[in-house]
């Protein structure tokens, strides 16, 4: 396991009445066919595939030593799918606030593709990923609230131990929000079929990658 670890303060909500120690384990959904082409996506609902497949049942085998109360997705089918083969006969509750971003007119297209078709927004979005929006694609600042705030009402459960099967950009913002809020969005990495471990011991969050 390598340490993602930074000694940074917990939430707020954290260190106010002695919340118990609480373990995320985060995870990426399994290959699709976008990601093997290198396509931009987000809300376009696709499954995974073989690939995909293998990286959740080597979540199965990452998980098996590690017991959790609840199983949590993204209302997308490629989670849902990774779940069901990660986690099998058990029940997968499915929050939308944790869907990946949507990038409108971009979804499906390579950077090529899209460098082609929209030469002036690509630069202006390269140049300030966070500030400019695609066409029809959601906000990044929306996106980034509502992933907060969905992290925010799993963090009030009950529930001590939890798996989310989620995406990318979420497991990013979730990582931001609870381990780190100075980490760079793009240097935050969550391999498919591996599993990132976030634990809350004295008053801080801890990472690791299983």
């Amino acid at each position: 396991a390598r340490s993602l670890c930074r000694n940074c303060p917990a939430p707020l909500s954290l260190r106010i009445g002695g919340a118990r120690m609480k373990r995320w384990y985060l995870m990426r959904h399994g290959q699709t066919d976008y990601n093997r082409r290198r396509c931009f996506y987000g809300s376009h609902d696709v499954s995974v595939n073989g690939q995909g497949q293998k990286d959740a049942k080597q979540l199965a085998l990452l998980m098996q030593e590690h017991p959790v109360d609840a199983i949590y997705t993204s209302s997308l089918k490629r989670t849902q799918e990774t779940a069901q083969l990660a986690f099998p006969d058990r029940q997968v509750k499915a929050i939308a606030d944790f869907d990946e971003r949507g990038f409108g007119q971009w979804e499906g297209l390579t950077a090529d593709e899209i460098e082609a078709a929209f030469p002036e927004v690509w630069q202006a979005w390269l140049e300030a990923p966070f500030e400019v929006t695609p066409p029809e694609a959601e906000v990044f600042s929306a996106f980034q609230t509502r992933v907060w705030a969905a992290t925010d009402r799993l963090l009030d459960t009950t529930d001590e131990s939890i798996a989310l099967v989620a995406h990318l950009g979420v497991l990013r913002l979730i990582y931001q929000h609870l381990v780190d809020r100075e980490a760079v969005f793009w240097n935050i990495d969550v391999p498919q079929g591996r599993v990132l471990l976030l634990e809350e011991r004295d008053q801080t969050w801890q990472a690791t990658l299983l």
